[in-house]
């Protein structure tokens, strides 16, 4: 277990909790419900607010990539390297072959909810970043640290401080179990660290700078 990063965690709990607002965890909650009705391939509202939460459109996919994609979703295609392969195969915008790692995340935890999601902020407090240079090495890189994610979110979640401020997070919200997974509140306090860590650092430097 990484102590050092719940540590920070309980440091930081009250910014933390006030990094996120309730407009967020409504677009979320939205989302999940949308998904849950099913044919999402069909429900242009779903991939306009999915698209636009988890930031698809500035990412320069292009439109053959995001069909893709969603079509991915809509299947449930639950296999990280198979969803990671699949997206490969189309250029990107600037007609290159990517690595859709963090995207690839989104979409296992629309799936299932009790599955982690990788991004930069979270990528910043666990110290990983994917590596290699040809796409089985970045695919295989990938499945690491993805792994390495889920053991740490299952040991944080046996820590009891983590899970009184997972309550404390439901409380302020009003989300139970049912709406929200443990998961995912732990990916919410994550990602915030990470942010918080991001503008410390760009302080750290600014000042430096003066």
């Amino acid at each position: 277990m990484n102590n050092k990063i719940i540590e920070e965690i309980l440091e930081k709990q009250k910014e933390i909790l006030t990094n996120r607002d309730s407009e967020s965890i409504s677009v979320y909650l939205f989302l999940k419900k949308e998904y849950e009705k099913g044919n999402i391939k069909n429900n242009g509202v779903f991939q306009f607010v999915f698209r636009s939460y988890y930031r698809l459109d500035n990412a320069g996919l292009g439109e053959k990539l995001k069909n893709k994609y969603f079509e991915l979703l809509a299947n449930k295609q639950n296999d990280l390297s198979k969803i990671l392969s699949e997206l490969y195969k189309i250029l990107s915008l600037r007609k290159l072959n990517t690595i859709q790692f963090s995207f690839a995340t989104k979409l296992l935890h629309t799936i299932d909810n009790n599955n982690p999601i990788f991004d930069a902020e979270v990528s910043r407090v666990i110290h990983k970043r994917v590596s290699g240079r040809t796409r089985d090495e970045k695919i295989k890189s990938c499945l690491e640290i993805y792994e390495f994610l889920k053991n740490e979110y299952g040991d944080f979640l046996q820590n009891e401080q983590i899970k009184k401020l997972i309550l404390e997070f439901r409380e302020r919200f009003n989300v139970s179990k049912d709406k929200m997974s443990d998961i995912k509140i732990l990916d919410f306090i994550v990602w915030s660290l990470g942010k918080i860590q991001e503008k410390n650092y760009a302080l750290h430097i600014f000042r430096r700078k003066r």
